[in-house]
This record gives C-alpha cells, structure tokens and sequence, in this order.
C-alpha cells in the first residue's frame, strides 16, 4: 500500500456510520459535493498509474478521504469556507493529523482541482448508468 494512502488509514474502523458522518459534515461544513467522485476516481487511477495499483477505499479510511475531500473542494469552489482547525474539530482530528490528510488529499490529485464540464458530464452520465 502506498505511504500515501497509508495515511488515511484508520487503525480501527470509526463507529460513526457513513451516513450520520456524513449529514455531521454537512451539518456543520456545508459545501458542495459533488466532485469527490472525481477526485476519489483521479486519485485511484494516478495511484494505479505511479504504483501499478490503485488504492481501496474500505471503512478504515472511508471517513478520512471525506473529511480531507470536503475540505479541499470547498477551499477551492468556493469563497467563502472553515479554517483547518474548524474541520479538524468537526472531524474529531487532531490537527497536524487532519493538516496531513488534506496534504496527501492534494498529493494524490496531483495538485490538479480543475474539473471540466465534459469531465463532469462523463462522471454523470456514469452514475446515471450506473443506477439504472
């Protein structure tokens, strides 16, 4: 596994569910979403690239890449958003722990945030295909 995405690694799996972490994010975050698919998928396939495999994302580090992601995109898409330390308190992190997720968040996007409209059409039209 590579060092990278061992830092998302959780040592036990958090007993919040998915779900209520989730709504807690947002509850208390709110931003926008919708492009963590991307960037969960981008992260994957550089992995795979630079490695010659992608990285798995299970319940040990679920909560970390959402945590991590929702920070990033909305320190990015928006102009109005938190201080690191208020997600690190809303995802119950230290915050050098927190600072580092974020980092690798970045690294293993390779520092590129942009998405296209026909990069987001395509992920969208997949979801569409995907639940049918």
């Amino acid at each position: 596994m590579p060092a990278a995405t061992l830092t998302f690694h959780a040592r036990n799996v958090p007993t919040i569910s998915l779900e209520v972490y989730l709504l807690h994010i947002l509850k208390y975050c709110p931003t926008t979403n919708e492009v963590l698919l991307v960037y969960f998928d981008r992260m994957s396939n550089l992995s795979s690239d630079a490695v010659g495999h992608s990285f798995v994302v299970d319940l040990f580090n679920i909560h970390h890449f959402i945590i991590a992601g929702v920070t990033v995109t909305s320190k990015f898409f928006s102009d109005v958003f938190y201080t690191n330390s208020h997600y690190a308190k809303v995802s119950s992190l230290p915050l050098a722990e927190f600072n580092q997720l974020k980092l690798q968040f970045l690294l293993l996007n390779n520092f590129c945030l942009v998405i296209s409209s026909v990069e987001m059409q395509h992920y969208a039209e997949q979801l569409i295909l995907f639940s049918s």
